[in-house]
């Protein structure tokens, strides 16, 4: 229902009537506005509209982006709110008008405006106290968590970054939101095989020591970028305590399985590398200890100098040469003992053939 003119200034430089009542807040200085709109002069001319409901007009209060009019009406207007409005050339187009919109000098303007929605002005983070704070990296938190459904980790990863950034609360509820956002960094880094990172935020996670479900989230996470890096030892160690946590989780149970399998398979070639190398030999002996050549040096005649090895050499086998003779000569002996006994024998035999003979 339409009502009568209101001023919304003291000077009457700015009157609105309603032609359609909005419901809801009223926007403030800074809050960017959706509007309708379509100004007229005193005879009727349209000389600027923008009625297009499908792409309404942005409009930022408090930066007089059209007329001044406009930031003071619409600081008195709710969302859905139809306004008439009279407006003096001091809050217009004033002294100068506007020759491209064809606004002669000293003009008295008249809006149809509508407020079809509006976003308040965000606050700087040093101007936010600890709890919106909070709710702003709960908010990042959800668009980054959108953005990595798209598969676009690199925007999630640079969102979850900022939300990081307004996590202050120590309390309970603020460290479990602090390792959220830790986590889904985790998982962006390992998407985009940064594997470090992804260790480092899943540690930062477990060093907020909250509740046991997280817990077993880093300790998941922080293995399966370590086995990438082939750190197999840690992601077994990790696996384990995500085990002793959750010893149903099938994910858990799978991977210990793999990590397990992997680092059998690591072992075995390890240790048949080793093997093949002490079969082998690594180096060539004759490079390092040469044969030794026998140089025997020229003896000029009448010298007195010797080998000394020689010396021995023939000494010893003169030594041998004795022991050969006395040898042989011990072999005679016993061989004509040998031959002795058998002719005495020989004879002793014939004896007693012969005295046989006699008898018979």
């Amino acid at each position: 229902m339409e009502t009568e003119f209101i001023n919304l200034i003291e000077d009457g430089g700015v009157k609105k009537r309603i032609l359609q009542e909005g419901q809801g807040e009223i926007p403030i200085d800074g809050s960017r506005c959706k509007i309708l709109y379509k100004g007229t002069l005193d005879d009727g001319t349209v000389f600027d509209s923008q009625l297009d409901t499908e792409r309404p007009y942005k409009f930022r209060i408090g930066k007089e982006e059209l007329i001044k009019g406009f930031d003071i009406a619409l600081k008195s207007m709710k969302v859905g709110e139809k306004v008439e409005l009279k407006i003096t050339p001091n809050y217009g187009y004033g002294d100068d008008g506007d020759s491209y919109k064809n606004v002669p000098k000293n003009a008295n303007l008249t809006y149809e405006l509508e407020l079809i929605n509006f976003k308040e002005p965000k606050k700087r983070k040093w101007e936010m106290n600890s709890e919106e704070k909070h709710q702003e990296a709960l908010n990042k938190r959800i668009k980054g968590t959108a953005a990595f459904k798209l598969q676009n980790y690199k925007e999630a990863q640079k969102i979850y970054k900022k939300a990081l950034s307004y996590c202050v609360l120590t309390t309970e509820e603020g460290n479990e939101l602090k390792a959220s956002i830790q986590l889904n960094l985790s998982i962006c880094c390992y998407q985009l095989e940064e594997y470090k990172d992804s260790i480092d935020y899943a540690k930062k996670a477990l060093e907020l020591n909250t509740n046991q479900q997280q817990k077993l989230k880093a300790l998941y996470r922080k293995a399966l970028a370590n086995i990438k890096i082939a750190e197999l030892e840690e992601a077994l160690t990790d696996l384990r305590e995500a085990f002793k946590i959750d010893s149903t989780n099938s994910v858990v149970i799978q991977e210990l399985s793999r990590v397990k399998q992997l680092l059998k398979e690591a072992r075995m070639k390890e240790k048949e590398i080793y093997s093949k190398l002490f079969q082998q030999k690594l180096y060539d002996e004759s490079e390092i200890e040469p044969n030794k050549i026998e140089i025997k040096e020229a003896k000029s005649e009448g010298s007195s100098c010797c080998d000394p090895n020689e010396k021995i050499e023939e000494e010893t086998q003169t030594k041998t040469t004795v022991e050969n003779k006395d040898g042989q000569l011990q072999e005679e002996k016993i061989e004509e003992r040998e031959q002795i006994k058998i002719e005495e024998n020989n004879q002793n035999n014939t004896k007693i053939v012969e005295e046989t003979v006699t008898s018979v």
